[in-house]
């Protein structure tokens, strides 16, 4: 079993420390067919994409990598953030068809839509650090990221239920219904056993990523492999992995 591809990696143009080209190099060195470029989108507060700008300026390097690089498909995407109840993310609409890859995470420190979202937003952060877990809170998270799945062509939900409380059965088969893949991130380990483990009997499928934020941390899926082989989570259920044998036989 390999992985073919990483979909979720990071650049300087949000909080990683390499360039595009420095990702698509290691890609390269890992012997992976594609590489994603998923920077975090414009509405978190300190790590995000500096706006419209940025994102027009990351595709137009991505298009200039592609033609130096023809040997990998090098991809654009963005890491989005849900920044209302409504499941708004904050990637503006007019960017989502330049996208080849949309991936969706929850994360606190992002600048809310509303008064609503602001509350909703300060619950979370005031819960985490008191270790709280409202039931009240969690239907709100839960609906929202449900939201968002529904509402955009979202490829995949990234790190779920690491950030915050969430239903995972009910986002499996929002995710499923959807044809939403749910990730198994490499740069958190034993810390989605338990999200994998709820998730895996409702017949949704993964993508396995590396999150990288260093070029020498594209395409390294030791901790995610780990996960794989604890949980016994079918290769066929992995949308980028490929088994031995489809390999040889492709040979």
């Amino acid at each position: 079993m390999r992985v073919t591809a990483d979909y979720h990696t990071h650049t300087v143009y949000s909080h990683g420390k390499g360039s595009i080209e420095d990702n698509v190099r290691a890609a390269l060195k890992r012997g992976l067919k594609a590489v994603g470029i998923s920077d975090h989108g414009p509405g978190h507060l300190f790590i995000g994409v500096r706006g419209e700008g940025a994102l027009r300026r990351m595709q137009k390097e991505i298009g200039e990598i592609r033609s130096k690089y023809p040997q990998i498909a090098v991809l654009c995407s963005v890491e989005a953030n849900i920044v209302d109840l409504d499941g708004t993310i904050d990637v503006p609409e007019k960017i989502l068809p330049a996208l080849d890859l949309l991936l969706l995470g929850y994360h606190k420190l992002v600048r809310p839509r509303s008064m609503r979202a602001f509350f909703w937003l300060a619950a979370n952060l005031l819960c985490g650090w008191l270790k709280l877990r409202p039931a009240w809170l969690r239907r709100l998270n839960t609906a929202a990221i449900c939201a968002a799945v529904r509402r955009y062509p979202v490829t995949a939900v990234t790190h779920p239920g690491l950030q915050v409380d969430i239903d995972t059965a009910a986002l499996a088969a929002v995710c499923r219904e959807r044809g939403t893949l749910m990730e198994i991130n490499s740069s958190y380990g034993e810390k989605l056993d338990g999200y994998v483990r709820t998730a895996l009997p409702l017949g949704v499928s993964f993508l396995c990523s590396s999150d990288a934020h260093t070029p020498e941390r594209v395409g390294d899926f030791a901790a995610a492999f780990a996960l794989i082989r604890r949980l016994q989570v079918p290769a066929e259920r992995i949308a980028n992995v490929q088994a031995d044998g489809e390999e040889r036989q492709q040979e």
